[in-house]
């Protein structure tokens, strides 16, 4: 009895040591166990959450980066654009470079015309963050519209103007309802309408009052290439006078050209007309085989006060007169520009536009930006 009594107590304590030794451990096991899982979820979070940012953070830090290289190439191509403003006319046509010691390009200037060029701004030339800023300045010059009246512009009946139109004033004035533009319409345009000047020593160029006084009948007169001057020009009477190269002449008062007299400026010349009083120039009076208005150019002064080019004429020329009314009469048809202090253009007449024009003179004080 003894023994099995002992044998009992000893399984009984056995028993208790088995439960209570695994009681303790596993609950330390199933708490580490806990522990471990929460980590490891979190650590598959954060690396997700990771991997997603990092493509944005570097999207962003790299749009920083181009952001900021932009903002360098705008700088340098308007800094190239200062340079060039006042050198414009003395820069030959065409691309010119500026680089760095280092053989960098910092702008590149590409001269179109004598009123417009393009400036590019250029950083980290040749690298994968390379930038590239262009402006194309175009400066308003002396014959930038089809029809420009300071005052106002007048087209009649079933007139075409294919071009832009334009004035100082607030409107245009008066454009009939069966005529077309086939341009802009711009008011209060601001346009400098300063006189061209008289070039230095014109009153003492080459007379030719006398030749130029052509108000007999059947006259001829040669002009080759030079400057001259006249008191004035009457051509009248089937009298005719033939530019025969690059002619410039300084009118002190009128020019009339009628009765079938021309002015005929031969193939590859030229004529510059200073004009100090009005102009009258009728019935087809002018010829430019050519058909180029750039061949032909009227600069009215002060005392220029009206400018007529008749009924039923054809003419391709270039006119500027601030001072003055120009008319262009009934069935008329005119190749060039405009611009006056009022412009009339009569009805059923034809004008068009020479985009050429704009390469004439230096240019005004007006300066168009265009960013790309």
């Amino acid at each position: 009895m003894g023994e099995q009594v002992t044998l009992r107590k000893r399984r009984v304590v056995a028993l208790t040591r088995k439960r209570g030794d695994a009681g303790p451990y596993s609950v330390l096991r199933g708490s580490a166990g806990s522990v471990l899982l929460v980590l490891i979820i979190t650590m598959v979070i954060l690396a997700a959450l990771s991997a997603a940012l990092l493509p944005t953070l570097f999207t962003t830090e790299m749009g920083q980066v181009s952001a900021t290289q932009a903002m360098k190439a705008y700088y340098l191509a308007e800094a190239g654009g200062r340079y060039t403003l006042p050198r414009l006319q003395d820069i030959a046509v065409g691309t010119h470079t500026f680089k760095f010691s280092d053989g960098s390009t910092f702008f590149e200037i590409e001269k179109i015309s004598n009123t417009q060029f393009t400036s590019a701004g250029i950083v980290s030339e040749g690298t994968n963050l390379e930038a590239r800023v262009v402006i194309t300045y175009r400066l308003k010059g002396t014959f930038d519209y089809g029809l420009f009246g300071s005052d106002g512009v007048t087209i009649g009946n079933n007139a075409v103007v294919d071009g832009d139109v334009g004035t100082n004033g607030d409107n245009l004035d008066d454009i009939s309802g069966n005529a077309v533009v086939n341009g802009e319409e711009e008011v209060s345009a601001d346009k400098d309408m300063t006189p061209e000047d008289l070039p230095a020593g014109a009153a003492s160029w080459t007379d030719k009052t006398s030749e130029l006084d052509m108000s007999s009948n059947n006259q001829t007169v040669n002009l080759g290439a030079g400057e001259y001057y006249t008191a004035a020009i009457d051509i009248s009477n089937n009298s005719t006078v033939n530019i025969t190269g690059d002619v410039v002449i300084y009118v002190e008062d009128t020019t009339i050209a009628s009765n079938n007299s021309t002015i005929n400026i031969n193939s590859g010349a030229s004529l510059t007309i200073y004009a100090g009083g009005d102009i009258n120039l009728s019935n087809n009076s002018t010829s430019n085989p050519d058909q180029t208005p750039a061949d032909f150019i009227i600069y009215g002064f002060a005392g220029c006060d009206s400018i007529t080019l008749s009924n039923n004429s054809t003419t391709y020329a270039a006119i500027y007169a601030p001072t003055a009314d120009i008319t262009v009469g009934n069935n008329g048809i005119f190749y060039g520009s405009l611009v006056g202090k009022t412009i009339t253009i009569g009805n059923n007449a034809y004008v068009y536009y020479d985009e050429d024009l704009q390469d004439i003179g230096e240019g005004g004080t007006d300066v168009e930006q265009y960013f790309n």
